[in-house]
């Protein structure tokens, strides 16, 4: 899904800790909802949001429900940006620093194709998780052999 050519406002999750973009989206359970508009070259004012994965084990899921388009964030494991793709959501990855700073470098089209993680034929990997709330957010449960 392009996320340069769109002249409709999205909602975007960022996955975050304090003020700067969360290092490994798999790790995050704080994010900044906000929505911008390339075209009028316009950010609403983020609103910190909390995932309880023993509430939605998914968190692609909880992200769709939340009516988010598409994650800006950093490091992100095959298996999340399968179970985001899933749902629809775009994903950006590779942007690291200040939420504020990455949010203008995707306003000003500076976070596009070669942050854009579709297509990259990266393998998934899905194995249960340790959690006692079970990481559900693998769209296919592991096959073991």
């Amino acid at each position: 899904m392009s996320t340069a050519n769109d002249h409709k406002p999205q909602r975007i999750a960022i996955p975050h800790y304090g003020q700067r973009i969360m290092p490994r989206f798999g790790l995050a359970r704080q994010f900044y909802l906000v929505t911008a508009d390339r075209h009028k070259h316009q950010i609403d004012e983020p609103v910190h949001h909390q995932w309880d994965p023993c509430q939605e084990p998914s968190v692609a899921r909880w992200l769709k429900q939340m009516r988010v388009s598409g994650v800006i964030c950093d490091g992100i494991h095959p298996r999340f940006q399968t179970a985001l793709k899933a749902e629809g959501l775009w994903i950006l990855g590779g942007a690291w620093g200040e939420i504020g700073d990455v949010l203008e470098r995707w306003l000003n089209g500076q976070l596009t194709a070669s942050n854009d993680l579709a297509g990259t034929g990266q393998e998934t990997c899905c194995r249960p998780s340790r959690s006692h709330c079970r990481d559900r957010s693998c769209p296919k449960p592991p096959t073991r052999r």
